[in-house]
């Protein structure tokens, strides 16, 4: 009885030396790129950490969804290997067990990347670690504030529209006025050519007396922000009305129309602005 027992806990020691070792000896797998967010037809570096515990390596493959674009594999030659998928770009010299170069990327690398790590027997353990990665494109130039007037006193309507160069992923526009966000958040987004999009934002105020203290003028800005990737502004400083009298044309009631009318010219000549830049 006592062999049987002392067999019976030898038994469980090795079985447990056995679970250690396999449980110890592929861990802390991660990714990580530089840079995190990569603009189209830029190179971009993946790596891929490990910790093997002395276990022996079998292989390491890099996935695209579950796409399968690259293999590291010591035990054959050649060690590195690639597999074709649109858009993605390899370059073997300057790729190994732990890191792979991808140049001239394209918007289809977009979504999640993985790194599965495998080692070689008696464990023959699998490990893996996913990220997603953004293939971006941002815009270039600055937005483009325009106005229905270039002077403006209290009781005037501001009439204004902000246009954001085409991008991917499109930005989203937000006019201040003296530094006070004013009007809706929502940002028009229309599709342009090679994917991108343009983003457009028209804003209409009434203006009071508030707006105009210690009559300075008035400040407008619009800015454009693409996550954490991407911020610009451009501004405005119109002045105040001069006190002379108004022409009498301004106030016949044939210019009734002029605040919509307004709203729909800047919307179309901001476009054309817009788009000539894109496709130039």
């Amino acid at each position: 009885m006592a062999m049987f027992r002392s067999s019976s806990s030898l038994h469980a020691v090795f079985v447990y030396l056995l679970l250690v070792h396999i449980v110890r000896s592929l861990h802390n797998v991660s990714i990580h790129f530089i840079p995190p967010a990569v603009e189209r037809g830029q190179n971009v570096m993946l790596y891929c950490n490990y910790d093997l515990d002395g276990a022996p390596m079998l292989s390491v493959k890099w996935y695209r969804g579950s796409h399968e674009f690259y293999r590291y594999s010591p035990g054959m030659i050649p060690t590195t290997q690639t597999f074709p998928f649109h858009g993605l770009n390899v370059d073997l010299s300057v790729s190994n067990a732990t890191q792979v170069f991808l140049r001239d990327v394209g918007f289809n690398l977009s979504g999640n990347l993985s790194c599965e790590v495998t080692t070689d027997g008696p464990s023959f353990k699998i490990a893996s670690a996913s990220k997603r990665i953004i293939v971006v494109e941002l815009p270039k130039s600055k937005p483009v504030i325009v106005t229905d007037k270039d002077k403006y006193d209290p009781g005037d309507t501001l009439v204004a529209n902000c246009t954001s160069p085409a991008s991917r992923p499109a930005a989203g526009l937000t006019f201040f006025l003296n530094n006070m966000p004013i009007g809706s958040p929502e940002t028009l987004k229309y599709s342009t050519s090679n994917f991108l999009k343009l983003s457009m934002l028209t804003v209409t105020l009434k203006l009071n007396q508030s707006h105009f203290k210690d009559g300075r003028k008035l400040l407008l800005q619009c800015t454009a922000l693409i996550n954490t990737l991407y911020k610009q502004s451009s501004e405005l400083r119109l002045p105040i009305k001069s006190t002379e009298p108004v022409p009498e044309k301004v106030t016949s009631p044939s210019s009734g129309c002029r605040l919509t009318c307004s709203n729909k010219y800047l919307t179309m000549i901001t476009t054309l602005v817009l788009l000539c830049n894109v496709f130039r």
